[in-house]
């Protein structure tokens, strides 16, 4: 589609990367369309999706300006590395669909998703990029859903089917559909049936094998709903929940009894029948559906079926059904594992403390009540006592104003209350470190954060997102005055937001609040 340079920004002082599109591109798709389309990719505020600082045109090339990622791609680490461990692999393709989800929650379809379109940043977490500029450009073929190559737009299902081709790759070495040899029709040759990636690799669990077959379903309604139902499946393999009531793992089968021995007695009516489990124990099963009807896996009718978004339980095979390593567990209340207790050693330091600060109090007082006190009055002749006042006298005070003289004494109390914590500068004032960009980038992050926290409305957030973007173009236009005054009306609506308690007095966004106050104009 274009190019894609490292670019160095002079106002804000860091690196960035630029994306060209090329003539061609240009030349199939209205300027206009770009530019839009290019403007929704800028609104996707997440995480683990590129961030968009800069959206323009030059000589009638459209381009974008975006956070430079040194990281390696997943097809560079594929290509460096072979198959990933399962568990890295759920983690990476977890946090891939994560900024899917994000981007098609904003009503942005990516269309072009393979390994190359994931980046990790330099602090590890993974960035989906490369969004495509013109839908009707399929990408990689090994990688376009079915109803992509009977015509149809690209859709949020397409992407899901892209994700799951990539993380087949990721854990056997190979697409699932081969070398993508092209037929006639633009598709790939021997699409249909294909193995799990347990036929290549025997220690993929086997609700994995059934999470990345519904993702390269052949029919979109068959695959999971959302980038955000795969990331919580993924989530769910690769870091399964223990089962206490398990037997341990290699544990002999229990002896049989002796012979001669009695027989055991019958069960007492209305117990359960004899080989299910107790009352709260676990159930194993393998399997658990991201939507209503067939579910990831296993025979019809094998759990409770339910409509769209409800979630069928899979009986594990076997003899007795046993669980077996990888199955996933529904646990009751009464089966987690007790709080930890108390920690003894903390418990003893306490105790030692106070009674440390109890012998102190006690010395105290004896030192007080033995000290001899000075008489308040000295003793008269006359057979009459003296009087104390019964009114306190009053305690003079140094008070200094600009207007009165140092140490000159007053008996007048204080009248208010005095700031004494500042914040770190004035925008305006004083440049914050970095740059502007830099740090409307961390602010926009800031408030990312404080949503993420469930501290601030998403309405709120996403119209100071909008204004922070629009102050960041004007400061690169040079019109700094116009920037500061943009973020005025972010800071007005955030303290408004705290005031209707639509935003906490807490948070990454209320700190910076709190940390650059806004010229006094």
């Amino acid at each position: 589609m274009g190019e894609v340079w490292r670019g160095y920004d002079t106002r804000a002082d860091w690196v960035v990367a630029v994306k060209v599109l090329g003539a061609r591109v240009a030349g199939a798709t209205t300027r206009e369309v770009l530019r839009q389309h290019a403007q929704a990719v800028a609104r996707v505020i997440h995480p683990n999706v590129a961030m968009v600082l800069d959206v323009g045109d030059q000589g009638g090339a459209p381009f974008l300006v975006m956070e430079f990622l040194t990281g390696p791609s997943l097809g560079e680490e594929l290509a460096a590395r072979g198959p990933l461990p399962i568990v890295e692999v759920c983690d990476l393709v977890g946090q891939a669909a994560a900024g899917l989800d994000a981007a098609h929650r904003a009503g942005v379809v990516h269309g072009h998703v393979a390994p190359h379109s994931f980046r990790l940043a330099a602090s590890g977490v993974l960035k989906v990029v490369g969004f495509g500029m013109d839908d009707r450009v399929p990408g990689d073929s090994r990688y376009v859903a079915p109803e992509r190559v009977a015509g149809q737009e690209a859709a949020a299902a397409g992407d899901l089917y892209a994700l799951g081709c990539v993380c087949y790759e990721l854990l056997c070495g190979r697409p699932p559909f081969g070398d993508g040899a092209q037929d006639g029709s633009g598709g790939v040759q021997g699409r249909g049936a294909v193995a799990a990636p347990s036929a290549s690799r025997a220690e993929v669990p086997a609700e994995l094998d059934r999470l990345v077959l519904a993702m390269i379903a052949e029919d979109p309604a068959q695959r999971p709903g959302s980038g955000e139902a795969v990331r919580r499946a993924l989530a769910a393999i690769a870091r399964p929940r223990a089962n206490p009531a398990a037997p341990p793992v290699g544990s002999p089968p229990p002896a049989a009894p002796p012979a001669g021995s009695p027989p055991p007695a019958a069960p007492p009516a209305g117990s359960p029948p004899l080989g299910s489990p107790p009352p709260g124990a676990v159930m194993p099963v393998t399997g658990v559906s991201l939507r209503g009807g067939g579910g990831l896996g296993g025979a019809p009718g094998a759990g409770t079926a339910g409509g769209d978004g409800s979630t069928e339980i899979f009986q594990a095979p076997g003899p007795g059904g046993a669980p077996r390593a990888g199955d996933t567990a529904v646990y009751q209340a009464g089966d987690l594992e007790p709080a930890p207790g108390p920690n003894r050693k903390l418990i003893l330091q306490l105790g030692a403390a106070v009674v440390v600060i109890a012998v102190v109090t006690v010395v105290m007082v004896m030192w007080a009540g033995a000290r001899k006190e000075e008489p308040l009055t000295a003793s008269t002749p006359t057979a009459e006592p003296t009087t104390l006042p019964t009114t306190p006298p009053t305690i003079p005070t140094v008070e200094h104003t600009p207007d009165s003289t140092p140490g000159v004494v007053s008996t007048l109390g204080p009248t208010s209350l005095r700031e004494t914590v500042r914040p770190k500068a004035t925008l305006g004032e004083a440049i914050p470190p970095g740059g502007w960009s830099k740090w409307l980038s961390e602010f926009d992050k800031a408030v990312s954060a404080q949503q993420a926290m469930g501290a601030i409305d998403p309405k709120v957030a996403d119209k100071a997102r909008d204004k922070i973007r629009k102050a960041a173009r004007k400061f690169q236009e040079g019109r700094v005055d116009a920037g500061i005054d943009q973020i005025a009306g972010v800071y007005r609506d955030l303290r408004r937001a705290q005031e209707k308690g639509d935003m906490g007095d807490a948070g990454p966004a209320a700190q910076v609040l709190e940390d650059w106050r806004l010229p006094d104009h």
